[in-house]
């Protein structure tokens, strides 16, 4: 199922996987388990080497033969094709898109051993369209969240478990206060829709929450 909000189609594949439109450019966030895809990829994000993150197989069905895939180095190595290693702190320019590369991590201590923050995972703010889009990672709520800048559109974990659930999701929405806010990482392998509809009652009025419906 896709959405588009101010000029950006968004269509949730699965879990954290996204593919995002606009301006004649198409990128795929963290693919995983994909049989199919309504669009190739010009460029591939990829937020660490989780197996439902990094899924190389997904990665080759997805990316244009010309693809770009950015990924840090823990996932970068199991990947093949243009590939481009990042750390949170950067910011590249590929296929004409702006990206800013952005920490993300586990604070919580029943959850650090999952994500910590010296693991290298990170999440991506993408200028598309002239709006900012924010894929999180796997993460916790963290202090850099207060810190992002501009997010028009946030695409914010709510499962609990492994990353935030909806409480610390909404939270989250407060301190970044986007305009929109798509949730993910539930539904595959831990959490249900029950977590997003939780989000989406505990920011009305704050935010508009678009509940999506998986393709894969």
């Amino acid at each position: 199922m896709a959405v588009t909000i101010e000029g950006v189609e968004i269509t949730w594949l699965k879990h954290d996987s996204f593919l995002l439109r606009g301006e004649g450019v198409t990128i795929a966030i963290d693919p995983y388990e994909l049989r199919f895809v309504p669009e190739k990829a010009d460029l591939v994000l990829i937020t660490h080497d989780h197996f439902d993150h990094c899924d190389p197989n997904s990665v080759k069905i997805v990316a244009k033969p010309d693809g770009v895939i950015l990924a840090p180095q823990n996932a970068a190595k199991k990947l093949s094709g243009d590939v481009k290693i990042v750390k949170a702190g950067d910011v590249a320019t590929e296929k004409g898109v702006k990206i800013k590369v952005v920490p993300a991590y586990n604070v919580r201590p029943e959850r650090q051993r999952f994500h910590p923050k010296n693991y290298g995972g990170v999440g991506y703010l993408v200028t598309l369209a002239g709006k900012v889009i924010y894929h999180a990672g796997d993460t916790d709520l963290i202090p850099e969240m207060d810190n992002l800048g501009q997010v028009d559109i946030a695409l914010l974990p709510v499962s609990g478990t492994y990353v935030m659930d909806a409480d610390e999701a909404a939270e989250a929405i407060k301190r970044i206060k986007p305009t929109h806010a798509i949730p993910m990482h539930y539904g595959s392998i831990v959490g249900s829709q029950s977590d997003a509809e939780k989000l989406a009652k505990l920011v009305s009025g704050l935010t508009t929450v678009h509940i999506l419906k998986p393709i894969g």
